[in-house]
């Protein structure tokens, strides 16, 4: 493993992967061979909790208080998680002002854990209780698809299908979860049907889902085409609302077109081309059409290709012109 910054140590503990910063280290037990981690300074007993769950004997039966992960600084583990993703400071009989500062930012980066390590311990826990969270995604299939979880319990999901409106969405998560999903409460660990937006984007707001399904349903549009554009448009990393997504659709979506040309005939159209070439005696044909279409294609709309068996291309105007 080679060695890396702090700041990429501490990012790559939120997705429970292997890190060595020199002093500050990760450790991830979630494989099947299992690192040797020294105690350092931890008291007796919790050096014997940390024994447990390194030194257990292969293909042990995991279970939800064991440890999954271990950070450590100068030699001596500040901060693990267990396998219920809880995150737990172990006593130790001292730490240096340098170690009390990694033990800080290791648990706010263990707390923010990315989707895919949630999934990952999500996963885990149904094969240890025996239990399905619910039929699982279609990938050739139409609708959209989330696996989500309550905030208080991360690791214990259910597969729900959202719909465009959501209120009735919350009530039916509230049914299979027992819980009232309150805003904040959700967490969305994975989902299907998306597009880039639902691949790419790390946090998911049950409020935006539920308002591309929502556009995707008024427009006759596969959701994963929504999807696809806010990844193009850069939604992926900038945090907009439900509201700001339903407000920028509408000023972008120019329909469905069977591909670029007939688009660029279209605007070519709507811009007055045609009539000015008409009324100047000009024929139709000396305009250059795909060097237009290549022009608006590249400067000021944006093709979504339509996912198969639909054929054609949603076009968006940009929401920034290129250069």
């Amino acid at each position: 493993m080679s060695r890396c910054t702090q700041t990429e140590a501490f990012r790559l503990f939120s997705a429970l992967a292997d890190a060595d910063a020199g002093r500050l280290t990760g450790a991830s037990l979630l494989g099947p061979a299992l690192p040797a981690i020294p105690p350092g300074r931890l008291t007796r007993e919790a050096a014997e909790e940390l024994a447990v769950s390194v030194y257990r004997p292969r293909h042990t039966p995991t279970t939800a208080g064991l440890i999954c992960y271990v950070v450590s600084s100068d030699g001596t583990p500040v901060a693990w998680l267990t396998y219920d993703a809880r995150v737990h400071t172990p006593p130790a009989t001292a730490l240096t002002a340098y170690q009390r500062a990694h033990q800080q930012r290791a648990v706010a980066a263990l707390s923010g854990l990315t989707r895919r390590a949630v999934a990952a311990l999500a996963r885990l826990r149904d094969q240890r209780d025996g239990r399905i969270p619910g039929d699982p995604p279609d990938p050739l299939g139409p609708s959209t698809r989330l696996l989500f979880a309550h905030s208080a319990d991360p690791t214990l999901t259910w597969w729900a299908r959202p719909s465009g409106d959501l209120d009735t969405t919350r009530a039916h998560l509230a049914a299979l979860n027992g819980r009232n999903p309150g805003d904040g409460q959700v967490r969305v660990v994975e989902v299907d049907g998306f597009g880039d937006y639902g691949r790419h984007r790390e946090h998911l707001e049950l409020p935006v889902l539920c308002a591309i399904d929502a556009l995707a349903a008024a427009h006759e549009l596969p959701a994963s085409v929504i999807g696809d554009w806010l990844h193009a448009e850069g939604a992926t990393t900038t945090d907009v609302t439900a509201a700001q997504i339903t407000r920028a659709f509408t000023d972008a979506f120019a329909g469905v077109h069977p591909g670029r040309r007939c688009f660029a005939e279209a605007e070519r159209d709507r811009l007055g081309w045609t009539a000015a070439m008409t009324a100047a005696g000009i024929p139709l044909r000396y305009f250059d059409t795909p060097l237009y279409a290549t022009s608006v294609f590249d400067r000021t709309a944006r093709a979504i290709r339509m996912p198969s068996p639909l054929a054609g291309i949603a076009v968006f105007r940009r929401t920034k012109q290129a250069a």
